[in-house]
């Protein structure tokens, strides 16, 4: 590197974040797993890149697909509708909450928690299976393509890997995933107050009984780190690797600051280092 490119960097580096050298920063960043990063701070609806890699790579982004879905939901059906789980919603899904099986009936509100809090795959297919044919994937893909997220079109509602290596799995950028998060926040109060919960009870409709959802995300349960995260999504595929987006504070600088991970190898540990380099960079404290 020659002597004026290391100068741009060093003056790029100490605008973002004076109180923190070069060297440091560099240092901590290194350690990331991520092969997709964007972090980006936000002010009056503008965004500044703190930090980015491959933010205009397409990645596969398995469960973060369900941010649409719910946008789709929110679009097409009214917050009265009552959904019943059917057996084909939930065949093949790699359903880990076993809670939820078929025959079992909710709210729109308690399926989308479901849905974006624990991530249920069975439940993005009873959305999509409800409205018949392809009106549900036709919904999502209009969305993507209006809002301008992509040109490219998902393929299922759960963001799980396609069975076939010739169908391209459902796809979004580290940037336009990031603005997508931003979005949500600032406009989407039902989505927000979902993805803020760490943890929530729901009611089946016909026996009343309530059950107990959790977040997927595991820095929602670690007590250094949780306040900071405001409100998150997680996934996981195969093709995929570890996928993570959230929103954290913007200390003094900044209204908010979104973080996307894609294809992490471990996605809670690169939410760490964010974390950690963050409050050097925005000068807040992370809690010991």
């Amino acid at each position: 590197m020659n002597k004026k490119s290391f100068l741009y960097i060093f003056i790029a580096m100490s605008f973002i974040a004076p109180s923190v050298s070069h060297a440091q920063s560099s240092t901590d960043l290194n350690q990331l797993t991520a092969q997709g990063v964007a972090v980006y701070s936000w002010h009056n609806g503008v965004a500044t890149a703190l930090y980015v890699k491959k933010e205009n790579y397409l990645f596969p982004v398995a469960s973060m697909t369900k941010l649409v879905t719910a946008k789709a939901v929110e679009q097409l059906y009214p917050a009265s509708t009552i959904f019943t789980i059917s057996p084909q919603a939930m065949m093949n899904t790699k359903e880990a909450n076993i809670s939820i099986v078929p025959g079992m009936a909710f709210s729109r509100d308690d399926m989308m928690r479901s849905l974006l809090v624990s991530s249920n795959n069975g439940v993005a297919n009873q959305f999509a299976a409800s409205a018949g044919g392809t009106v549900f994937l036709d919904a999502m893909n209009n969305f993507l393509h209006t809002s301008g997220y992509t040109t490219t079109n998902f393929i299922n509602p759960s963001g799980l890997d396609p069975a076939s290596k010739k169908i391209a799995p459902n796809r979004l950028t580290p940037k336009n995933l990031s603005r997508l998060m931003s979005d949500i926040f600032t406009s989407d109060p039902l989505l927000t107050s979902i993805l803020e919960t760490k943890a929530v009870l729901v009611t089946e409709q016909t026996s009343r009984k309530q059950i107990q959802i959790k977040s997927s995300n595991e820095l929602n349960y670690d007590p250094q780190y949780n306040f900071y995260v405001t409100l998150s999504k997680t996934g996981s595929t195969n093709l995929a690797g570890q996928d993570l987006a959230f929103v954290t504070n913007g200390g003094t600088k900044f209204d908010y600051v979104t973080v996307v991970f894609m294809h992490s190898k471990n996605r809670y540990d690169d939410g760490q280092i964010i974390l950690n380099w963050l409050q050097k960079v925005l000068s807040y404290t992370i809690q010991p």
